[in-house]
Parts: C-alpha cells; sequence; structure tokens
C-alpha cells in the first residue's frame, strides 16, 4: 500500500466540494430504491435492539463506472429498507467520475456537511484515512469498504469491510496455473490503475503467485481504468501480440470485455479469463465459456454491512469487533455456478456477488 500526498489547494477543494454537495442533494432522499424484502438478512450484521435516540442518517458514497456498483447499491438500498422501521435511513451518494483519492475525500466532507451520522464510503488510498481521523473527532461514524488498511481503524474508524485482495490475487494464479493444466505459456494482466491500490494488491498476489510455474505474465500489466471496452481492447491486444497466450487476468471492473475478445478471437478453449465480481455480466460470461472465473468479494455486504454497522454504532456508540473485517470470496465456475448464482438465490445471500 503506498501513501499518497493530499494536495490542498483550497480553491479548488471548495469547488470540488461544492459540486459534490449539489450532486449528493440530488442524488439523495432516503437512498434509493423502497421495492424489495425489508427483513434482515441472516449471516449479515444485525441492526440494534436499542432505540435510536432522534433520526439516524447514514450516507454511503460509491461510484457508477462498472457492474461491481450495482451489488455495492443494492446493499445500501436493502439497508435502507430494514432501517427504516427504526427511525433509520441510507442514502447513495455517487462521488463523480474518478475514483481517487481527492475525489472520495470531497464527497465524504460534503456528507459531513449536510449532518449525516454516519458516512461509509470507497476508500481510494490511505489518504481517505485523514478524513476518517477528522469525522471521528467530531464524532461521526466512519467506515470504509473494498479494501482493508490498519489506518481505517487506528484513525478511529467504526468499520473497513473488504475482501483480502493479496490473498484473492494468489487464488487467482492458484487457480490460472490448475486451468493451463501444465502448459508453458504466456499470461495478460490488465488491471484498473496501478494507483488504485486495491487493484496492485491484486496484482501483486497474481504475479506473486505465479512465481515457479510454467505461466509468464506477459508484462507488469496494463491499465483499462474499469472500462470492459478497455479491457476488451488489452485483451485484445494480448491475443494478437502472443501465440503462446494461455490466460488474461483482469483485477477489476470490466474483466467481460477480456472474455468477449476471447470469444471474438475464437480462443476460449485455449485462454482462460480469471476476473472479480459475481455480476450478471460476468456470469453470462461463465455461462457461454468465454470467462473461465471470477472471484467474488461480497460487494453487496460492502453497501449492506457497512451501513448496518454505522446505524449501530452512531445508535450504541460502540464499534464492531473487529473493526477490519474480510469479505466472503469465493472461486466461482461454471462448476459451482449454482451455489453463486444471484439470479437462484434469495438478494443479499453470502457468497452472490
Amino acid at each position: 500500500m503506498s501513501s499518497r500526498t493530499r494536495v490542498k489547494a483550497v480553491t479548488r477543494g471548495a469547488a470540488a466540494l461544492l459540486a459534490v454537495t449539489l450532486f449528493a442533494t440530488a442524488c439523495g432522499g432516503g437512498g434509493g430504491s423502497d421495492d424489495g424484502p425489508s427483513d434482515p438478512i441472516a449471516g449479515r450484521p444485525t441492526p440494534t435492539d436499542q432505540a435510536a435516540d432522534g433520526e439516524v442518517r447514514i450516507a454511503m458514497i460509491g461510484f457508477a463506472n462498472n457492474p461491481y456498483w450495482v451489488n455495492v447499491k443494492a446493499g445500501a438500498d436493502y439497508a435502507n429498507r430494514v432501517l427504516s422501521d427504526k427511525d433509520g435511513s441510507v442514502t447513495w451518494i455517487v462521488a463523480g467520475e474518478n475514483i481517487d483519492v481527492q475525489t472520495v475525500s470531497s464527497a465524504i466532507r460534503a456528507a459531513d456537511a449536510q449532518g449525516y451520522d454516519g458516512v461509509g464510503f470507497f476508500i481510494a488510498g490511505e489518504g481517505n484515512c485523514a478524513d476518517i481521523q477528522t469525522l471521528s473527532g467530531k464524532g461521526k461514524k466512519v467506515g470504509a469498504y473494498n479494501t482493508l488498511f490498519d489506518c481505517v481503524e487506528g484513525s478511529g474508524g467504526t468499520v473497513n469491510y473488504a475482501q483480502e485482495q493479496y490473498k484473492a490475487g494468489q487464488l487467482a494464479a492458484e487457480e490460472m496455473i490448475k486451468a493451463s493444466n501444465g502448459q508453458t505459456g504466456k499470461v495478460g494482466i490488465i488491471v484498473s490503475q496501478f494507483t488504485a491500490p486495491g487493484s496492485e494488491q491484486r496484482r501483486q498476489g497474481f504475479v506473486d503467485g505465479l512465481a515457479g510455474s510454467n505461466l509468464t505474465p506477459v508484462s507488469q500489466g496494463v491499465e483499462a481504468r474499469d472500462s470492459a471496452s478497455n479491457t476488451f481492447t488489452a485483451a485484445q491486444n494480448y491475443l494478437q501480440s502472443n501465440a503462446d497466450l494461455l490466460g488474461i487476468y483482469a483485477t477489476a471492473g470490466g474483466p467481460f470485455g477480456a472474455a468477449q475478445a476471447v470469444a471474438a478471437a475464437g480462443k476460449q478453449d485455449t485462454v482462460k479469463v480469471i476476473g472479480y465480481d459475481i455480476s450478471t455480466e460476468n456470469i453470462a460470461a461463465i455461462k457461454d465459456g468465454s470467462m473461465y472465473g471470477v472471484i467474488g468479494q461480497d460487494a453487496f455486504g460492502q453497501g449492506y454491512n457497512v451501513a448496518i454497522e454505522l446505524f449501530n454504532a452512531a445508535v450504541t456508540g460502540q464499534n464492531p469487533s473487529p473493526v477490519a473485517q474480510e469479505a466472503n470470496a469465493p472461486f466461482v465456475t461454471a462448476e459451482n455456478l449454482a451455489e453463486h448464482d444471484p439470479s437462484v438465490l434469495p438478494l443479499g445471500a453470502v457468497g452472490a456477488s
């Protein structure tokens, strides 16, 4: 994990804060969908029985640049319905287009200015821990999701819920080696951005996991910025430039773009694609054979669990134990898809996102 230097340009920061405030207001109004089940989900955090001393408002901050966010938002929406009988609400806020520390920080400060009692957010780097420290000092409850950082708890954070991403990268390497069936060849790596901590942990875990095997990375990887179309192009380049390509590994959003490139080249039997998220698009690719497998990260829980834990902490004053919580991260292929397919499992089932 690398630290980032926060740019403190007062004028630019104020402008960004205003922009996020306006956008958050437009996206607010109680948190999204009012339709769907509202009973607490077994196996997930349970809302406290202690009565709230007045309305408790939770803001959940995310983005919308790939299908991962569909499940995170679904979790936040479900938590909103669960908490509606307890004088609680969860509002989903789209922070913008650029996923970086400064953008997330601006959204956190905007939510603070709007008086939310708790703020959950996609943590873009250790720089966001300064925001946790600031809000915690005001008595606000703050939680992070997607990536585990030691500084979340050290800064006074309430909860940090995420896949252990280096370990997930090692698992991807292990499964890629099995899928190659002892053959010798190359593997292409497609990342979100090299500066994105979670993507980088997955990349490094994968590279380390391939060490000593018959598989060699083509390079350290190429950036696709979570775009399926960029991922398609990157995969196409790997396919055209490496006759001995046996696999493509995508660390972040849009891995089905790689599957589409492999299918277009007619190489789904020889080039295995491994990515992340049990999304509708990835499941379709697994079913048609263009994608070998994906690793889940409980994206639904990153919205639901964090929102419920923040509500509980705001009401009781107590943080969950432990603060850092590792998300369920199954490896899903055509063989075990039925156990993880969200289209046949109850909404919010653990292991289905």
